[in-house]
């Protein structure tokens, strides 16, 4: 039982983070390509998700 909302950030981060771990993108241009507008809004929802920011989840992937 998940609100629209909640559903949709759900999708959002998840593709941000499959972007994060195959991509060298920056962290900005994956926001940006997962729906946000505002970095600061997008690094606010993905914290809540994966209790780390969008770059320490880069580094703890790249550095397996």
């Amino acid at each position: 039982n998940k609100t629209f909302l909640e559903f949709l950030v759900e999708v959002r981060i998840g593709y941000a983070c499959k972007q994060l771990i195959e991509t060298d993108k920056p962290v900005n241009q994956i926001c940006s390509d997962s729906g946000y507008n505002s970095l600061s809004n997008f690094n606010l929802y993905f914290k809540k998700m994966t209790k780390m920011s969008p770059l320490v989840f880069k580094k703890n992937y790249q550095s397996k």
